[in-house]
C-alpha cells in the first residue's frame, strides 16, 4: 500500500509545517497530494493522513476511493461544512475523526459522525539535542505588536520572520519548513508570534512562546492547548527561562506529545496492517 503525504499548494509555509510534522510518524512517504485535489489520485492504493484545514476547492470533495484516509487534526473552515455535511456517510466509513478542536469536533458529530479532539501532530516537534538561544523571533509581527515598554535587556537579537513564501516546488518548501523550525528549536529563546504552525511547533520544544493571534475558529487550538492568548506582549519582569508564564504551568507539553505520539502512530500502524 502506498503512503501519500499532503501537499499545500498555498503561501503559508505553516501548512508546510504541518506535513513535516506527520512524517515524522510515518515509515515513509511514496508521494505527495495536493489537499485540494484528492479527488483525482488515481494510483494504487493509499493511505493518507488527513490533516489541516479543510476545504478551498468545495467542488473536490469526497477523495478518492483509492485513498484510505487517517483523518487527524482536520478542521473544516465554515465555507465548507455545507460540503462536508453533504458527505457525512464518506466521513462516517472513516470514522473515529481526529479533529484539531472542538469546534470541529461538535460539526462533525452533529452529522452523526464519531469525532474526537486528536489535536495537531505539530505538537509532536522535538527540540535539538542542542539549544544555544540567543534570538527574539517576531513570525508575522513586529515592533507594533509589543508594547510601548519593551526593553530588550538581556541583549538577544530581534529577528522578524514570515511564514509567507512564493510559490515553490514542493521539495523545496519541506525543507524550509524543517529548517525553520529547526531554527526556532536551536535559536529561539521567545517566540511572538500570529502563526498557529509556529506557535504549536515552539510550545512543543518548550519555547517561551506568546500568541498574539485572531481568535477565530481557526486558531482555536491555542486555547485548546491552555496556551494565553495575547493582543500584544508585554514583557514587565520576563525572565526568558527555558519555562516562563507564557507556557502556563499546568500545561503538561510532555503528556500532550506522547498522546499524540501514541495516538497517531496506531493509527497509521492499523491502516498499514
Amino acid at each position: 500500500m502506498n503512503i501519500l503525504a499532503l501537499n499545500w499548494l498555498s503561501n503559508n509555509i505553516g501548512d508546510d509545517v504541518q506535513t513535516v510534522a506527520v512524517m515524522q510518524h510515518l515509515p515513509r512517504v511514496d508521494a505527495f497530494i495536493d489537499r485540494d485535489h484528492l479527488n483525482t489520485y488515481d494510483g494504487p492504493q493509499a493511505i493518507l493522513v488527513t490533516n489541516g484545514w479543510f476545504l478551498e476547492e468545495l467542488d473536490n470533495w469526497p477523495p478518492s476511493e483509492a485513498i484510505k484516509p487517517i483523518f487527524f487534526g482536520f478542521h473544516v473552515q465554515k465555507r465548507a461544512k455545507p460540503t462536508i455535511a453533504r458527505h457525512a456517510a464518506y466521513l462516517k466509513k472513516h470514522e473515529p475523526i481526529g479533529c484539531r478542536d472542538s469546534g470541529t469536533v461538535e460539526f462533525i458529530r452533529s452529522l452523526g459522525v464519531e469525532a474526537y479532539l486528536s489535536l495537531c501532530a505539530t505538537l509532536t516537534f522535538d527540540a535539538p539535542a542542542e539549544r544555544k538561544p540567543d534570538s527574539i523571533y517576531l513570525v508575522e509581527a513586529d515592533l507594533s505588536d509589543l508594547t510601548p515598554n519593551f526593553r530588550n535587556n538581556h541583549g538577544f537579537k530581534l529577528k522578524t520572520v514570515s511564514h509567507r513564501v512564493p510559490e515553490t516546488p514542493t521539495d523545496v518548501r519541506l525543507r524550509f519548513a524543517r529548517e525553520i523550525i529547526e531554527t526556532y528549536g536551536r535559536r529561539a529563546a521567545l517566540i511572538v508570534t500570529k502563526r498557529i504552525h509556529c506557535a504549536m511547533p515552539c510550545v512543543a520544544m518548550g519555547i517561551p512562546t506568546v500568541f498574539i493571534g485572531p481568535k477565530t475558529n481557526r486558531t482555536a487550538i491555542v486555547e485548546e492547548i491552555g496556551l494565553q492568548r495575547r493582543s500584544k506582549w508585554h514583557p514587565i519582569n520576563h525572565p526568558f527561562a527555558s519555562r516562563v508564564a507564557e507556557i502556563p504551568p499546568a500545561l503538561n507539553i510532555d503528556g500532550i506529545k506522547a498522546q499524540i505520539r501514541q495516538d497517531l502512530r496506531s493509527r497509521i500502524a492499523a491502516a498499514l496492517a
